[in-house]
């Protein structure tokens, strides 16, 4: 992949002492298409494949810039935010970022969050209840039937 299909934009913001990362939905639109469903297993769960590799190629792409940040904002909590195609891959990016907390130096796991922002269908129901403490989900109004997960793979 190159490093100019996942376009991000990190934000800080010094007075009430936040990081936030904006991952775009624009480009990578070959490797989000690639869904063995059923097939990808992470955590106990089942992932969107495409979304999986996406994610984890951010993680490994700014993981030392991350970590600099965290080390230079030591008080400072850590967000993830994305939209559509974005909001599948940082759901499941924040996933592989609780779960390797030790590369990115000495943040602790209540500084982290997600914001998903009508995400795509990216993880099973499991791993959605697993993770709803650190991801959250907004979807348009209307369309929560039951309060339907909007990440839940069918």
């Amino acid at each position: 992949m190159k490093k100019d299909y996942f376009p991000s934009k990190l934000k800080l913001n010094h007075s009430n002492h936040e990081m936030g990362l904006n991952l775009a939905k624009e480009g990578g639109y070959a490797v989000l298409l690639d869904n063995k469903l059923g097939q990808t297993k992470l955590d106990g769960g089942y992932v969107h494949n495409g979304s999986l590799k996406a994610a984890r190629w951010v993680f490994n792409a700014e993981c030392e810039f991350l970590r600099g940040l965290v080390d230079r904002n030591p008080n400072y909590t850590l967000t993830f935010v994305g939209h559509s195609l974005g909001a599948g891959v940082v759901a499941l990016l924040v996933l592989i970022v609780v779960q390797n907390l030790d590369k990115l130096g000495n943040i602790e796991r209540n500084k982290i969050r997600c914001f998903a922002i009508a995400p795509t269908k990216c993880m099973s129901l499991n791993l959605a209840v697993r993770y709803e403490w650190i991801v959250n989900g907004c979807e348009r109004k209307g369309k929560t039937e039951e309060k339907e997960k909007a990440m839940v793979l069918p």
